[in-house]
C-alpha cells in the first residue's frame, strides 16, 4: 500500500485512472502518452495503491518554460492529479502532492506549481488546503484565420 512510481506493470492501471480524469482521449491515445512519459527524463507519473488496486495518482513534469505566477525555472508542475470517487476525503490526494514535494526537493527544485480551471472550485479548495498560493488567473483567446 502507499505511493509507487509509475511504469510497465502498472500502466494499464494508470492509464483506467486517466481515462476517468480525461475522458475526451481515447485508451490508445494514453498508452502511447504515458509510455512515453516512463522514459521522460523531465516526466513522472505515482499511483496510490489501496486496498490491493491503484485508487489514485499524480503526473509531474518539471518544466523549464516560464510557469505563471511562479519565480523559479525550473519547477516541478503538477500535470494532473486524481482519486477515485470513493477514496477522496482520505488524504490520499494530499499524499500524493507531498510525495511530489519530495521527489521536487530531491531534484533540487524550490517551488511546486499547478493549476485548475477557473470553474473547478474543489479544485483550488484543495490546492489552498495543501499549502498552494493563488498567484494569477488568466483567460485565454483564439482566432482561427
Amino acid at each position: 500500500m502507499g505511493i509507487v512510481k509509475a511504469d510497465n506493470t502498472n500502466l494499464d492501471d494508470w492509464v483506467n485512472l486517466s481515462l476517468m480524469l480525461f475522458p475526451e482521449h481515447t485508451r490508445e491515445e494514453m498508452v502511447g502518452f504515458y509510455s512515453e512519459i516512463l522514459t521522460s527524463e523531465k516526466e513522472v507519473g505515482f499511483l496510490y495503491k489501496m486496498d490491493d488496486k491503484y485508487v489514485g495518482y499524480i503526473n509531474l513534469s518539471i518544466r523549464r518554460d516560464y510557469v505563471n505566477g511562479t519565480d523559479e525555472s525550473p519547477v516541478a508542475f503538477v500535470e494532473a492529479i486524481f482519486v477515485l470517487p470513493e477514496y477522496r476525503r482520505q488524504n490520499i490526494a494530499r499524499k500524493l502532492i507531498e510525495h511530489a514535494e519530495g521527489y521536487a526537493r530531491q531534484k533540487g527544485l524550490k517551488q511546486l506549481a499547478s493549476d485548475c480551471l477557473l470553474e473547478n472550485v474543489s479544485s483550488a479548495k484543495f490546492h489552498e488546503r495543501c499549502g498552494f498560493t493563488e498567484t494569477e488567473r488568466v483567460v485565454y483567446f483564439v482566432k482561427n484565420l
